[in-house]
């Protein structure tokens, strides 16, 4: 059984809330336990008083720490001491993924502000952590309090009739909820769609996970970043730089030329961010020749390594293929099903953000990045790939970046580690 304290100045607030719904049969079938605690009972003074005006001056009265410290020392001597949680507009976001972790505790203690919030050594010295249900401000903590009960109280094995439910709702796995459909199927002229209602349960799934990665991209695309160092971890990618089939300035297909300075910018992205393999692709013998020399010049010369061993490491792993097929074909040797990722200056009808195509990044896949010289990829490429992805902007009209700076920021769009930088 868990048990929630509530610290608050407004107790009877909590009334209907514990006393309808599936909470209140929670708490008559034994899953939870809810304990009220009037602050203002604790106060030494004599009126009861809670508050008191800020040191410095300014707007509004400020909850004395004596009356809220003295009771969590009160209440916290029954059973576990539990984790203290003050419920704050300054406190970090409350997600599903909180949630799922104090749904893990055997006991939480909410504490409930008001005014203009509390002196700040109960934070310092009282508090385990500060929570925020939103970028809004109330009158005080109750109903935040009420939602991390809701939410807490819904993962407790046995509080929600369908776990299943619980397990597909919305923000399971960093997503919203796709569309829901019920009777009658058609309803004023509008139409449940034709799939939910063919019986294939295998097309039924990829169309919900279809719907909510859009909504979700759509309404709230910050949710997508949840999660996703994970995925950049884990993820096996290569690189390649692609001299043939590219676009020239008229359109037309042409073989790109190499420069060494690319290969070695190339190569160094390609390294910093783990890629399996960095391929410069192209048919002109003479250019994979330069190529090769130039690899060999750093790699096989013990000076060299000496002197800059960082630019000898990342060459190492560069490979010269004469075609994108000859590229596949190598590739397959390490085992995996390996798929394209284009790029391109150009928005592609399809085109996927990074974290949507991260999202979509399944186990035993090694992802392939194509970039194009000269003006990119010809249409061959983008219609051979298994995705392409969404071009990067600048802030004005001009959209002809070089191939190595595209190329930065592209791949550390999709594989920078933005928590750890953070």
């Amino acid at each position: 059984m868990m048990r929630i304290d509530i610290l608050t100045i407004f107790p009877s607030i909590f009334d209907s809330f514990l006393g309808e719904s599936l909470l209140s049969k929670g708490i008559e079938k034994g899953l939870i336990e809810i304990h009220l605690h009037d602050i203002r009972k604790y106060s030494t003074d004599k009126h009861r008083k809670v508050d008191d005006m800020p040191y410095g001056g300014g707007a509004g009265m400020v909850m004395s720490p004596q009356p809220i410290v003295d009771a969590l020392r009160g209440i916290k001597g029954s059973g576990e001491p539990g984790r203290t949680l003050l419920l704050s507009p300054g406190g970090k976001p409350f997600t599903q993924e909180t949630a799922e972790r104090f749904s893990r505790e055997k006991r939480l203690v909410l504490v409930c502000g008001r005014y203009e919030g509390i002196d700040q050594r109960v934070r310092d010295g009282f508090v385990d952590e500060e929570i925020s249900i939103g970028d809004f401000v109330m009158n005080g903590g109750e109903v935040a309090a009420m939602a991390v009960i809701e939410s807490v109280f819904r993962l407790i094995p046995g509080a929600v009739g369908s776990e299943e439910s619980v397990e597909l709702e919305s923000f399971h796995r960093n997503l919203l909820e796709h569309p829901h459909y019920t009777r009658p199927d058609d309803f004023e002229g509008m139409k449940v769609p034709s799939v939910l209602l063919s019986g294939n349960h295998k097309e039924i799934e990829k169309w919900r996970g279809e719907k909510a990665l859009e909504r979700t991209e759509a309404v709230r695309p910050d949710i997508l970043e949840r999660g996703l160092d994970e995925i950049r971890q884990n993820i096996k990618f290569s690189m390649a730089l692609v001299h043939y089939p590219v676009l020239g300035k008229e359109g037309e297909t042409i073989t790109g030329s190499i420069t060494t300075l690319d290969v070695h910018d190339f190569s160094r992205i390609g390294k910093t961010y783990s890629a399996e393999t960095v391929y410069v692709i192209t048919p002109v013998e003479d250019q994979q020749r330069l190529i090769n020399r130039l690899c060999r010049h750093w790699t096989d010369s013990e000076i060299l390594k000496e002197l800059d061993g960082r630019r000898t490491e990342a060459l190492d792993i560069v490979k010269v293929v004469p075609s994108v097929d000859a590229m596949l074909k190598d590739a397959k040797k390490r085992g995996r099903k390996i798929k394209i990722l284009a790029t391109s200056a150009v928005l592609a009808p399809n085109a996927v953000s990074p974290a949507r195509w991260l999202k979509s990044v399944q186990e035993g896949e090694e992802w392939i990045v194509l970039y194009g010289t000269a003006y990119g990829l010809a249409p061959e490429l983008i219609e051979r790939a298994d995705a392409v992805l969404e071009p990067v902007s600048g802030r004005g009209e001009f959209n002809h970046l070089p191939v190595r700076g595209a190329s930065a920021i592209i791949t550390d769009r999709l594989l920078g580690n933005l928590r750890r930088q953070k």
